[in-house]
C-alpha cells in the first residue's frame, strides 16, 4: 500500500524575510484498502555549509545529533554544516485514516524569520532555506523531503518603523479604507523602502588618473550608486583630449570574503572575485563614450555575516598609450587615380602602452520577490 505526500508552495519560490510562506500538503491513498498516516510536520530552516578544505565553520553551531531512532521528526537530519536556526515544528495531520482513493489537503503557513542571511550559493559559503515536510505511518521509519525557496532580505539600514509594522490604516480620510492582507502590506512597506533607496537622486563623477605620470585620462560618471537585482548600471566615460586610451574594459564582480578566523590555517585563502557581466570597447579617436552592464536576477545581494562578507564592484581596465594624440596617426599626401590630391592616414607600427586598473565598489540591493525567475518548480512528492 502506498500513500503519496506532496507538497506545492505557493507563490513564485523566492520570498523576503519576514514574509509568510505557505505550502499545500495534500495526502493520497494510492493502495487498493484503507491505510492509515501516523503524523506529519513541517518547518523551515536555514543550513549552512562550507567547502571543508579552505574553511572551517564547525564553530558557529555545533552540529546537532540525530537520535538513535528513526520515528523522530528532525528536518535536518542528514544535512551537511550547521542549521542557523529553524522555526518550530508544526503538526499538520494526527492519525490520518485514508480510503482508497482518498485524498486529504492540509494548509501550511509560516513567517520567514528575520535577521538571518538571504539565500547564498558562493565558491567558499553556502547559505540554503528549506521548508521540510515529514511523514511516518505507524510501526514505519519517519520520511523527509526537502522544498527549498530563496530568501531576499532588506539591509537594516532599510528597514525603516512603516517597514517593520506595517499598518493597515489609510492616513488619508477622504478615501476609502481598503482591506489588505499582512504580507501584502510587507511586501508594498518593502518595495517603497527599495524604491527610494535606488532611485536616482544625483550623478556620481570620478576623475581618472595614470599613478606614473599624475595625467588626467578623463572622467567617468556613474547615474545612481544603488541598484536592485535586474537593474542594468549605466556609467559613461569622458577622454581628455590631451590622453590617448586604446581599449578600456569594465567587469561586474562579486567579492566573497571570509574572515581569517575561519579560514584553514594551511591554506592561503584570497578573497574570491566571480564575472557576471562585462563591457569592452576599442576607443582609440573617442571622446565620449558609455557603458551598461546588467545585474542578474539570479546573484545576491550585498550582504555581512560572521562567517562571509559579500560585496560588490566594478573592475576597470584602461590600456592608455604613452604617445600623444598627435602623433598616434601620421597623414601624408598621395595623388589620386584621377589625379586629385588626397590625404593618407598611417597608424604607428608598435604603440608604448600603460594599464591603469580601477575597483570601483557599488551597492546591490535585492528586488521584489515577484520580478525574479518563476521557472523553479515548487511541487515535491513522496510515497511513504
Amino acid at each position: 500500500m502506498v500513500i503519496e505526500v506532496k507538497a506545492e508552495l505557493q507563490g513564485v519560490g523566492s520570498f523576503l524575510a519576514g514574509e509568510r510562506i505557505s505550502a499545500v500538503v495534500t495526502f493520497s491513498n494510492k493502495g487498493g484498502r484503507e491505510d492509515t498516516v501516523a503524523w506529519a510536520g513541517a518547518q523551515l530552516h536555514c543550513q549552512c555549509s562550507w567547502k571543508g578544505d579552505l574553511v572551517n565553520l564547525s564553530s558557529l553551531q555545533p552540529p546537532l545529533l540525530s537520535p538513535a531512532t528513526e520515528t523522530a521528526f528532525v528536518p535536518n537530519r542528514g544535512e551537511k554544516g550547521v542549521t542557523l536556526f529553524s522555526t518550530p515544528s508544526t503538526i499538520l495531520i494526527i492519525n490520518l485514516l485514508l480510503q482508497a482513493g482518498e485524498s486529504r489537503t492540509v494548509h501550511y503557513s509560516e513567517q520567514i524569520p528575520v535577521g538571518g542571511p538571504p539565500s547564498f550559493s558562493g565558491c567558499l559559503v553556502r547559505y540554503s532555506y528549506k521548508l521540510t515536510v515529514g511523514a511516518q505511518k505507524p510501526n514505519c521509519p519517519t520520511h523527509l523531503f526537502r522544498l527549498p525557496f530563496r530568501v531576499l532580505t532588506i539591509p537594516d539600514a532599510l528597514k525603516t518603523k512603516e517597514y517593520a509594522h506595517p499598518s493597515p490604516k489609510s492616513t488619508n480620510p477622504f478615501l476609502v479604507a481598503e482591506e489588505k492582507e499582512y504580507s501584502d502590506l510587507f511586501l508594498e512597506c518593502a518595495h517603497q523602502a527599495l524604491a527610494m533607496e535606488t532611485s536616482r537622486k544625483t550623478s556620481i563623477s570620478y576623475t581618472l588618473k595614470s599613478v606614473s605620470s599624475s595625467s588626467v585620462l578623463g572622467r567617468m560618471c556613474l547615474f545612481k550608486a544603488c541598484y536592485k537585482l535586474g537593474e542594468d548600471i549605466i556609467g559613461s566615460i569622458s577622454f581628455s583630449p590631451t590622453t590617448t586610451c586604446l581599449q578600456y574594459h569594465v567587469m561586474l564582480q562579486c567579492i566573497e570574503e571570509v574572515p581569517d578566523n575561519y579560514k584553514q590555517p594551511s591554506v592561503c585563502l584570497k578573497p574570491v572575485c566571480t564575472p557576471h557581466a562585462r563591457h569592452s570597447e576599442c576607443c582609440l579617436s573617442t571622446r565620449h563614450t558609455h557603458f551598461s552592464l546588467p545585474v542578474p536576477l539570479s546573484v545576491t545581494q550585498v550582504f555581512s555575516t560572521d562567517a562571509v562578507s559579500v560585496h560588490w564592484q566594478l573592475h576597470f581596465k584602461f590600456l592608455m598609450s604613452r604617445v600623444s594624440p598627435s602623433e598616434m596617426l601620421k597623414s601624408s599626401v598621395v595623388s589620386g587615380l584621377s589625379g586629385c590630391k588626397a590625404i593618407q592616414w598611417q597608424g604607428l607600427q608598435t604603440v608604448a602602452m600603460e594599464t591603469l586598473i580601477w575597483d570601483l565598489p557599488v551597492t546591490i540591493l535585492p528586488t521584489i520577490p515577484m520580478q525574479l525567475d518563476q521557472s523553479r518548480s515548487t511541487v515535491h512528492t513522496l510515497d511513504l
